[in-house]
C-alpha cells in the first residue's frame, strides 16, 4: 500500500489555512524495494517523504524538503505537473523497450540494451557505487513521478504533439530506468550521435569471403569529396552557447557578474526548466536543468553561479585494428591474436495484430569497445574489413560519465568560492560543456573540464596511421583515430584521472582562476581569455576553433562587445566595465558581425552593378535597397535581416569550412586570416577580385529568389518573419543566425511564409550578480516558458517578456519568494 498525503497551504498575506488530503493507492507489491526487474508495473519505492513546493510567477517552483530522497521526491513531482510526458518518452527509449510498447526503432532498443545490459548489472555497474546522496535523490525523483502519474492516470495525462495521453510507452518506472536516461544523456555527443549510432547498427558481422581491396589513395580521394555530408552532422550551426564571466578586476562594483546564454533545442529533452531546490543549511540552489535532470544545469546560489558552453572537444577515439588474415574475428595487438567478443542482445517488437515478436542483434567489440561500419561515411572505406584489410573499432570516454555527472553538479551547486567550484569539478561528471563561475568576492573561474580522453599530442603525431589518419585530416580532426594495434597508442591516466577512466585529471585541462573576465561562444578554450592566451594543449582539449585555427563569427563578436565594454565605447554606458545592466543589454544587442566587417563592400559590389548594366538582373535592385537602408540589427522591428541571413548563407554555401563552420578564401577576405589578430581577422571582401563580385551577386541573386519562393517580401519585419507559434498568436522572436555572427543564436530555417517556430537557440538565459546583501541578484529568461502544454498558463508567458527584450527577476530569498508566490503551497508527504 502507498500512502501519500498533500498537504495544501492556502497563500494569503496573514494566515495560512492547511486543508490535509490523504490519498491511497493499492499496489501488487507491498515492498517495492529491492525489485530490480525488467516489468512495466514496479515503480520506485517510496518511502517516507516529504517536501514542500511553492510556485512563483511564471510557474517557477521552489522545492523545499529536509533529506535528498526528499528534494527529488518534491521535484520530480513538480516536474510532472508541467512536462512529465517530455522525460516518459526517453524513459521509454533509454531502457530499450520503444519497439516493444510502439513497434518502431528495435534497433536503438537493441543498443541500449547492448549498453546497460540487465537491470541487475545496470544497478551494480552504474547505481550501486554513487554517493549515498545521489541515489536517493534519483530514486526520490523517479517516485515523485511516478506519483504523478499514479495520481493523474494514464488517459488523463496531456495529450497533444507533447503530450501522452493514452500512450503505451507510459508505464510507472523506478530508479534505474531513470537513471538509464541520464546515461543516454551523457552519450549524446558519442556513442548516441548519429553519425556514431549509425555506424555502429551498419555492423553485419565479418564478411563470408575476402573482399577486394582499394588504396589509401582512393580512400583518401573519396573522403574529401564526401566530407561536407559527415561535417554537417557533426558542426553546429546555430545550436551551442554564450557565456561570459565578469570578475571583480572588472565590474563596477567588485562583484563577480556572469552572463549564461546556452542555445539548446526549444522541444524534447534539450530544453530547459527552472527550478529552486533547498535543503536548509545544505543545498540551496536555483536555475535550470535539462528535462528529467534531478539537479541544477545551470544556476546560482548565495555565493556562487556558473553557466556552460558546449566545448568541442574529443570525446571518443576510433581504433583501426590489423585483422588476422585466416580469421576474421581476430585482430593483431602487439604482435598477438586477440578475440573479437560477439553479444547478443534480444528485444520485443510489436506487431500490426498487436502481438510481440523477438528480435535478435549481435554487437561486436573489441577490448576498446563496439566495432563500427564506416561505409555509411565514405563507402570506399569498406565495412567489416576495411579496404586495408582492417576493422575500425571506438572507445567512448563518456560511457561512464553518467555516473559521476550527477556528483559533479550537485557538489558545484555547495561551493562557496571559486576555489571550492574548480575542486568541485575534479569528479569530472561534465560530459561536454566548457566551464564558466563568478562568486560574490569577485572571483572568477573558466575551464575546459569536460570528459577528454587521455591521448597527448605524441600519440596523435605517432599514432594516427593508416585510414585513420586520413579521417582526422580530412575531418580537423573532428574525427579521431589511432593504430589499434599497438599498445603505445591506448589512452594514459594523470595522477588526479577518475579511476578506471583514462582521461585527462582535471590539472591538465586548460583552465584560468583569476579576476579579469573570460567568454567563450563554442571555439576551443585557446581564446576564453584575450588577455591570457591558452597555448600548448594537444588538439583533444579542443579541435573546433583550435590554437591558430580561424574563430567563428559569434566569437569574435563576443570579444569584441567584451573589449568595448570594459573600455566603455560601447554605448552602452559612458562608464567602463561590467555592472548588471550593461550585461543584459549586450545580451540582447543582437548585431550581426558578419554584415559588420563585409556589408559595405556588398552594397560597393551592389552599387557598380547597377550602374554598370542598365538592365541589372531582376531583384537585385529592391535587394540591395533594402540592404542599403538595413539597421544591422536582428531586432523584431528591424527590416532587412532576412536579407543579409540569406545573402549570407550564400557565401558561406560557397566558401564554408565543412567542419570549422567558418568561411575560407584564398583570395575572398580583403584582409586575410592572421593567427596573432584572430578577432579582428578576416574582414572585408576583395572588391578587387572578379570572382568576388561575380559570387556576391550570385548570393544576393539567391536570396532574392529563395525569399520570393517562400513568399517572403524583401521590406519584411523580421519580428513578423521570425516568430514562436503559441496557441492563436506567433510571438516575434529577436536574435538570428549565429554562422552570421548574431550574438544571440535563433536557429530558424526559411520555409513558407518566414522563419516560423524555431528549433533551438536562447533558451535559458540568466545575468546573475550580488550587491553586499544575502540574496545574489539574478535577472533570468525562460525564452520557450516553462510548459510544453498550450493549455498552461505558462506556455508562453516568458516567450512574451522575451519578444520585448525584458527580463524576470527571480526570487531567490524567502521574502521575496513570498512575495512572488501564485496559488498554495503544497506539501507532498508519503508514509
Amino acid at each position: 500500500m502507498k500512502n501519500w498525503r498533500n498537504t495544501l497551504r492556502l497563500n494569503t498575506p496573514w494566515i495560512a489555512l492547511t486543508l490535509i488530503v490523504t490519498l491511497a493507492a493499492c499496489s501488487d507489491n507491498d515492498n517495492n524495494d529491492n525489485y530490480i526487474g525488467e516489468g512495466p508495473d514496479q515503480p520506485a519505492p517510496v518511502a517516507g517523504y516529504s517536501a514542500e513546493i511553492r510556485r512563483t510567477e511564471f510557474g517557477i517552483p521552489h522545492i523545499k524538503a529536509d533529506d535528498w530522497g526528499s528534494l527529488g521526491y518534491g521535484y520530480g513531482y513538480a516536474y510532472s505537473q508541467d512536462n512529465f510526458c517530455v522525460t516518459m518518452r526517453e524513459i521509454a527509449q533509454a531502457g530499450g523497450r520503444w519497439a516493444e510498447l510502439t513497434g518502431s526503432q528495435v534497433e536503438r532498443d537493441h543498443l541500449w540494451r547492448y549498453l546497460n545490459g540487465s537491470k541487475e548489472a545496470f544497478k551494480a555497474d552504474f547505481f550501486d557505487g554513487l554517493p549515498e546522496r545521489d541515489r536517493d535523490l534519483v530514486t526520490g525523483f523517479a517516485a515523485g513521478m511516478n506519483r504523478y502519474l499514479d495520481e493523474t492516470g494514464v488517459d488523463n495525462l496531456p495529450a497533444g504533439e507533447n503530450g501522452c495521453r493514452g500512450e503505451p510507452w507510459v508505464y510507472p518506472f523506478d530508479q534505474f530506468d531513470l537513471m538509464m536516461y541520464l546515461r543516454k544523456i551523457a552519450l549524446q555527443a558519442s556513442t548516441d550521435q548519429g553519425i556514431v549510432r549509425s555506424a555502429i547498427l551498419a555492423v553485419q558481422g565479418p564478411p563470408s569471403q575476402q573482399i577486394a581491396a582499394a588504396s589509401l589513395r582512393e580512400v583518401s580521394t573519396s573522403l574529401y569529396q564526401n566530407i561536407k555530408t559527415a561535417g554537417e552532422t557533426i558542426r553546429p550551426s546555430e545550436v551551442g552557447s554564450n557565456a561570459i564571466a565578469a570578475g571583480g578586476d572588472d565590474t563596477q562594483s567588485g562583484f563577480g557578474i556572469l552572463l549564461g546564454n546556452p542555445h539548446q533545442p526549444w522541444n524534447g529533452s534539450g530544453r530547459w526548466y527552472e527550478v529552486h531546490l533547498t535543503i536548509p543549511g545544505e543545498y540551496d540552489v536555483a536555475g535550470a536543468s535539462l528535462q528529467g535532470l534531478p539537479w541544477i544545469g545551470i544556476g546560482f546560489t548565495v555565493d556562487v553561479a556558473w553557466t556552460h558552453t558546449v566545448d568541442f572537444a574529443t570525446r571518443f577515439t576510433l581504433y583501426e585494428v590489423a585483422l588476422n588474415p585466416d580469421n576474421p574475428m581476430q585482430y593483431d595487438y602487439d604482435g598477438q591474436w586477440r578475440d573479437i567478443e560477439a553479444t547478443t542482445v534480444s528485444a520485443e517488437e510489436l506487431q500490426e495484430d498487436g502481438s510481440l515478436v523477438t528480435v535478435d542483434r549481435t554487437f561486436y567489440s573489441t577490448q576498446y569497445g563496439l566495432v563500427l561500419d564506416l561505409v555509411g561515411v565514405d563507402p570506399a572505406i569498406g565495412g567489416w574489413p576495411t579496404v586495408s584489410g582492417t576493422l575500425i573499432t571506438m572507445r567512448d570516454a563518456n560511457l561512464d560519465t553518467g555516473e559521476r555527472s550527477l556528483t559533479t553538479f550537485v557538489d558545484k551547486a555547495q561551493a562557496s568560492n571559486m576555489s571550492e567550484y574548480r575542486d568541485a569539478l575534479a569528479t569530472l561528471g561534465n560530459p561536454v560543456f566548457h566551464e564558466f563561475a563568478v562568486d560574490r568576492d569577485g572571483g572568477m573561474y573558466y575551464g575546459q573540464a569536460s570528459v577528454v580522453p587521455h591521448v597527448t599530442q605524441a600519440q596523435l603525431d605517432d599514432c594516427q596511421t593508416g585510414i585513420m589518419g586520413i579521417v582526422a585530416s580530412v575531418s580537423t580532426n573532428a574525427f579521431t583515430g589511432l593504430d589499434g594495434s599497438r599498445s603505445e597508442c591506448e589512452w594514459g591516466e594523470d595522477a588526479d584521472t577518475p579511476p578506471g577512466t583514462n582521461i585527462y585529471g582535471l590539472d591538465a585541462h586548460p583552465q584560468i582562476l583569476g579576476r579579469g573576465t573570460v567568454g567563450n561562444s563554442n571555439n576551443s578554450y585557446w581564446l576564453s581569455d584575450l588577455k591570457n592566451w591558452l597555448e600548448g594543449f594537444p588538439v583533444v582539449f579542443g579541435w573546433m576553433g583550435h590554437e591558430g585555427d580561424q574563430q567563428f563569427m559569434r566569437t569574435r563578436k563576443t570579444h569584441l562587445m567584451i573589449a568595448d565594454r570594459l573600455a566603455g565605447t560601447d554605448g552602452f554606458s559612458d562608464a567602463p566595465l561590467f555592472d548588471l545592466e550593461t550585461m543584459k543589454t549586450l545580451m540582447y544587442s543582437n548585431r550581426v558581425h558578419a554584415a559588420e566587417i563585409t556589408l559595405d563592400d556588398v552594397l560597393e559590389i551592389c552599387n557598380d552593378a547597377l550602374t554598370r548594366y542598365s538592365e541589372p538582373q531582376e531583384g537585385l535592385p529592391e535587394t540591395c535597397e533594402v540592404l542599403e537602408t538595413w539597421d544591422g540589427y536582428a531586432n523584431v522591428d528591424s527590416v532587412g535581416t532576412h536579407v543579409f541571413v540569406e545573402f549570407w548563407g550564400g557565401i558561406r554555401e560557397a566558401l564554408g569550412s565543412d567542419f570549422q563552420n567558418v568561411v575560407i578564401g584564398d583570395e575572398f577576405w580583403e584582409i586575410d586570416y592572421d593567427p596573432a589578430d584572430p578577432i579582428n581577422t578576416p574582414s572585408g571582401i576583395d572588391v578587387s577580385v572578379e570572382a568576388n563580385r561575380t559570387l556576391v551577386i550570385d548570393s544576393l541573386l539567391r536570396a532574392y529568389q529563395r525569399l520570393s519562393d517562400a513568399n517572403v517580401s524583401l521590406d519584411a519585419v523580421w519580428g513578423d518573419l521570425q516568430c514562436l507559434e503559441r496557441n492563436e498568436e506567433c510571438i516575434p522572436i529577436h536574435g538570428g543566425s549565429g554562422p552570421a555572427g548574431i550574438f544571440g543564436a535563433i536557429s530558424s530555417g526559411l520555409s513558407e511564409g518566414g522563419y516560423r517556430n524555431p528549433g533551438s537557440g536562447n533558451s535559458y538565459i540568466q545575468a546573475v550578480t550580488w550587491d553586499g546583501s544575502d540574496c545574489p541578484i539574478a535577472d533570468t529568461m525562460l525564452v520557450h516558458s516553462q510548459s510544453v502544454q498550450p493549455t498552461s498558463p505558462h506556455y508562453a508567458d516568458q516567450t512574451r517578456l522575451y519578444a520585448n527584450k525584458e527580463w524576470v527577476r527571480f526570487p531567490f530569498c524567502e521574502e521575496k519568494i513570498q512575495a512572488a508566490q501564485i496559488g498554495e503551497t503544497l506539501v507532498l508527504e508519503s508514509d
